[in-house]
């Protein structure tokens, strides 16, 4: 299933049309539970709650502090086994012990008083029950509501809560594969940490209009609506975050590694099993594959937009392979990017502050702000279509290479089928000569292969550095990314902010003031280069190494360090 690369619509489309109807919430009982519990209605008496790791596995330890039928004061303690929104503990009247140095734990023993159950409504509320076996006391209940908390440990009742300090920055995106004769049908789901949430959302479309159900581990979830949407696709979602947000969804319950079915009037539509490569969550074996090459070409321009440009790359590397389309100067709106036929994605264009452009970016493995790679570009008809216009078209080669149409990474003049070409580049000469035929010779310094002023000593520094950006707090649901390429004949530095309140934010590197930049749809992206080119800011300061802020006057918003 296809995303779009930018969200503004397909979130507007989905608020307006899609809606979620919420299964009963099961609330998750977590460590940030741990506090004072009371009746107010019976203020002087109550409970200490904390949840405790006793023989590695959660548990709950309670101490009531209340008196006996006599008004002596009177307290039982007791460890508790833990079972959906309830504790059931087996309460101990401890006895024999005496004040401060009289004290002997030799004589200190436990008498069996009966079971107290704690049932939970919110992270706040909940009720107590007691049945004594003891005589003289009577069984009852009462409401119970915190009365402390734990500093800055604030309770969601959710995954997020539950998982606590171990939670890092992930993303897993599982595919969803058709059953039976839903052979049309397309999902996908994807679950995302980080530092200050967790969120988990299931995509379907494809499928006939009408609800659907969502089951994970075997249990339902939730309803899925499904819709036709302007574009003419049917699509439904269900987002679910903790802590929980207006219009999601609470995660209580943890999707990872767990089976996750589409259903609808009890037939199966669609299940991630199958779906996605063994063992590499958030991967495809569709995607070409890994390697060290990188090609970057022009699209041929059809004439409908003339002064537009449409750049496509691909890179291989030993650990990931990613694939992106740029498109600058045609009209803002809507354009369909097709490989081998099918259409793999949506580019919206928009007015930035470097100008009228779109982007849209694949990655295998995905990595968040990304779309999954799970197609092959290789010796594939790549078409950018708007209705029934093709603008740009480009034959995309079998084989990849690391010199494209546009003098990406090579960037010269050379070329290996023209033997009296003069190859002023830094690399051996392919053409079969013996030993290094070229005019280069980096261990010389009379050749014309000088990219650093120093007689060619020393060859030029390739750098590519892709980091997230790191959030304060100050705008939970932003995020982002910086990427600086250094090429023998360029720089490249590119910010891209996604999800921020509207508004005007500064663009700060190593503590200078670099632009300014307004903020009204769910992406910017900022591109600098040196030497400059029409459609990108001129790159006249040096990002390595240093801090890379968005900041709105004093506040910092996203943070990332470019090394």
């Amino acid at each position: 299933m296809k995303q779009l690369k930018y969200k503004t619509v397909l979130m507007v489309l989905l608020t307006l049309c899609i809606s979620s109807v919420v299964s009963a919430n099961n609330l998750i009982i977590t460590k940030s539970f741990t506090g004072g519990w009371y009746d107010p209605a019976k203020n002087g008496q109550g409970f200490l709650l904390e949840i405790i790791k006793s023989n590695n596995q959660k548990q709950a330890l309670t101490t009531w502090f209340t008196f006996d039928n006599d008004g002596n004061q009177f307290w039982l303690i007791g460890v508790g086994e833990i079972s959906d929104q309830s504790i059931e503990f087996q309460m101990l009247v401890p006895q024999g012990g005496r004040f401060g140095d009289l004290h002997n734990a030799a004589n200190v023993s436990t008498q069996q008083w009966g079971k107290l159950t704690f049932t939970f409504t919110d992270c706040n509320n909940g009720t107590a029950h007691w049945q004594p076996t003891v005589s003289g006391f009577s069984s009852g209940s009462m409401p119970i509501t915190r009365n402390t908390v734990i500093n800055n440990l604030y309770c969601t009742g959710g995954l997020f809560d539950e998982l606590g300090d171990s939670v890092s920055n992930d993303e897993i995106i599982t595919a969803l594969v058709p059953v039976g004769n839903s052979i049309t049908a397309q999902g996908k789901a994807k679950y995302q940490q980080r530092a200050d949430r967790i969120d988990f959302s299931v995509e379907i479309e494809h499928v006939p209009v009408g609800d659907y159900e969502l089951f994970v581990a075997g249990e339902y979830q939730a309803d899925i609506q499904v819709v036709t949407l302007a574009n003419g696709f049917n699509e439904g979602e269900v987002e679910f975050r903790d802590p929980v947000e207006p219009g999601k969804l609470l995660l209580d319950f943890n999707p990872v590694g767990a089976l996750i079915e589409i259903k609808q009037a009890n037939q199966l539509i669609l299940t991630s099993q199958g779906g996605g490569q063994s063992g590499t969550p958030g991967s495809s074996h569709q995607a070409p594959p890994f390697g060290n090459s990188e090609t970057e070409l022009y699209m041929s321009n059809t004439g409908v937009y003339p002064l537009g440009q449409t750049k496509v790359k691909l890179e291989q590397r030993t650990d990931r392979v990613d694939f992106e389309v740029e498109i600058e100067d045609v009209p803002v709106g809507f354009y369909d990017l097709n490989v081998g036929g099918e259409t793999q994605g949506i580019i919206e264009v928009t007015q930035t502050p470097a100008g009228v452009e779109g982007e849209i970016e694949f990655r295998n493995p995905v990595e968040a702000g990304k779309e999954l790679l799970d197609f092959n570009p290789l010796g594939e008809l790549i078409t950018i279509t708007q209705g029934s216009d093709t603008l740009f078209t480009l034959d995309f080669p079998s084989e990849p290479s690391n010199v494209g149409n546009d003098g990406s990474d090579d960037d010269d003049d050379c070329n290996d089928d023209n033997p009296s070409n003069d190859c002023d580049d830094d690399s051996d000469d392919d053409n079969g000569g013996q030993g290094s035929d070229d005019e280069c010779d980096d261990n010389s310094n009379d050749d014309d292969c000088d990219d650093n002023g120093n007689g060619g000593t020393t060859p030029p520094q390739l750098v590519d550095i892709d980091v997230d950006f790191n959030n304060t707090g100050a705008d939970s649901d932003a995020s982002g990314s910086v990427r600086y390429e250094t090429r023998s004949d360029r720089r490249d530095f590119k910010v891209e902010v996604e999800d921020l309140n509207a508004g005007t934010y500064q663009l700060f590197v190593g503590g200078q003031s670099i632009t300014s930049f307004n903020v009204s749809g769910a992406e910017n992206e900022l591109e600098f280069r040196d030497p400059v080119e029409p459609g990108k800011m001129p790159l006249t300061f040096d990002p390595l190494n240093k801090l890379v802020e968005i900041k709105q006057d004093s506040t910092v918003y996203l943070f990332a360090t470019v090394q």
